[in-house]
């Protein structure tokens, strides 16, 4: 979707179409048209309009000079699932049962709140807080 934009299908101001129409042009599912919508969002490609549209934006100026780079939303998702994978097996190995208790009493609270609010972010922070007190 990035590249098709970038190409000029779709231009600046231009209204894309809706997320089942992207699936069915793109061959992929809703939730992956979904997936990648947001992270055109968050680098400021796009702007979504609840109950108007999606709609095409200028690019900020540092995307234009790193348009080159590979690097986006996604691919800095998976380096952070893969960094925090390997310092969580790392904490495993030296947790102790007391530590193992204190992070599940947190994503139990975590779990119990319906949308994430301050208080799951402050959660999120004392867990991650708690892995890395457990590596030192």
């Amino acid at each position: 979707l990035r590249q098709l934009i970038d190409a000029g299908e779709f231009a600046v101001g231009d209204r894309l179409p809706t997320e089942r129409e992207l699936a069915d042009q793109l061959g992929i599912s809703r939730p992956t048209v979904r997936e990648a919508l947001i992270a055109l969002e968050v680098e400021g490609r796009i702007r979504i309009r609840v109950g108007s549209g999606i709609y095409v934006t200028e690019p900020p100026r540092a995307e234009i000079l790193t348009a080159e780079m590979d690097e986006g939303p996604f691919e800095l998702l998976r380096a952070r699932e893969f960094i925090e994978g390997a310092i969580a097996a790392e904490a495993a190995l030296h947790a102790r049962p007391i530590d193992i208790e204190h992070m599940d009493d947190v994503l139990r609270r975590m779990e119990d709140i319906p949308h994430p609010t301050r208080m799951t972010i402050a959660l999120d922070r004392e867990f991650h807080t708690m892995v890395a007190g457990i590596l030192g």
